[in-house]
């Protein structure tokens, strides 16, 4: 069952998606009407799940779901294979998790974890630029620390 976004629960579960391009107006509107489907359709166990996403940057999709059913494996597993699917359709690539998004004034640019260490420990990146997090892992999470300074970031750990 869809709900909005603010009627998701701060413990709601979440599944990040990077984009391999900015979404444009007209996929935006063909992507909600899809999402809100997935989320209405969204059932663990036979049983209705509630559900909600949220697009961030026209880069991330990140789909919330109630744990109170305890999703399981397949019904996670049938809302990827359903967006991959329709992602496809709309000649978009999924970018692997493990992708880096750094804040270049209002452009996101992506990076291998090695990479932006490397970068940053050459100044070419500073420590007080904002990054996507993508290790948040239900909705309290992203509300608090979707974007974050680099400097108080899991990335600080390896420099």
């Amino acid at each position: 069952m869809y709900i909005s976004y603010d009627n998701v629960s701060p413990k709601s579960k979440s599944w990040i998606y990077i984009l391999s391009k900015n979404i444009d107006k007209k996929i935006l509107l063909d992507l909600n009407t899809f999402l809100i489907k997935i989320c209405e359709d969204w059932k663990s166990h036979g049983q209705i799940t509630t559900a909600s996403y949220v697009i961030s940057n026209n880069r991330f999709i990140i789909l919330f779901a109630e744990d109170n059913n305890l999703i399981s494996g397949c019904s996670i597993d049938k809302s990827n294979k359903e967006l991959r699917k329709k992602l496809n359709q709309l000649k978009i690539d999924l970018l692997p998790n493990s992708k880096i998004g750094i804040f270049k004034e209002d452009k996101i640019e992506f990076f291998e974890k090695i990479d932006l260490i490397n970068l940053i420990k050459n100044k070419k990146i500073l420590l007080s630029q904002n990054m996507i997090n993508t290790t948040i892992n239900n909705k309290e999470s992203f509300d608090k620390k979707w974007v974050l300074p680099l400097k108080n970031s899991w990335i600080s750990k390896f420099l």
